[in-house]
């Protein structure tokens, strides 16, 4: 009768889903550069950047050079890091849906400079339905960027 109460609390337990998260490790990035152009000339080709990578501006505000918008990441796209996921008792296994927020500001920094500074950075959602009972479960957090986000943008402006 023990054995068979502790086989069954055994597999009770292994049929649960689990979700093992490793946290990302902040990364140093560059996020910011001088250029040699202009406030117009650099606020331009900033917005130039979201146009030709199809990104919606939530918000722009040239007078205090801000520029935000949400930017839908695919699973397997490289610009956000999430950390490390081991998802074990699902069905179907898990998925993992990734989502960043970007803002941008253009500065003058006096005659033919300005300063481009860029943030970007997200979150995860998780969803997987337990093997056991079939229960929906769900797990968020933050991810970080892995500087490719901003490289991108940079090298734009700099072109």
């Amino acid at each position: 009768m023990k054995r068979l109460a502790v086989f069954g609390a055994t597999l009770a337990l292994s049929g649960c889903a689990q979700i093992n998260h490793t946290m990302p490790e902040e990364k140093v990035i560059v996020k910011s550069h001088t250029y040699d152009l202009s406030f117009d000339d650099a606020w331009v080709r900033a917005v130039d950047w979201f146009a030709d990578h199809n990104v919606t501006i939530e918000k722009i505000e040239k007078t205090s050079g801000l520029i935000t918008a949400k930017y839908m990441i695919r699973d397997n796209d490289m610009n956000l890091d999430c950390g490390h996921f081991n998802v074990t008792g699902t069905t179907h296994g898990a998925n993992i849906s990734k989502s960043g927020s970007l803002n941008v500001t253009v500065r003058n920094r006096g005659e033919n400079k300005s300063r481009v500074n860029v943030n970007f950075f997200g979150e995860y959602q998780l969803t997987a339905n337990d093997a056991w009972d079939g229960r929906l479960i769900r797990s968020n957090g933050h991810c970080v960027s892995n500087g490719q986000m901003e490289k991108s943008i940079l090298n734009y402006i700099a072109d």
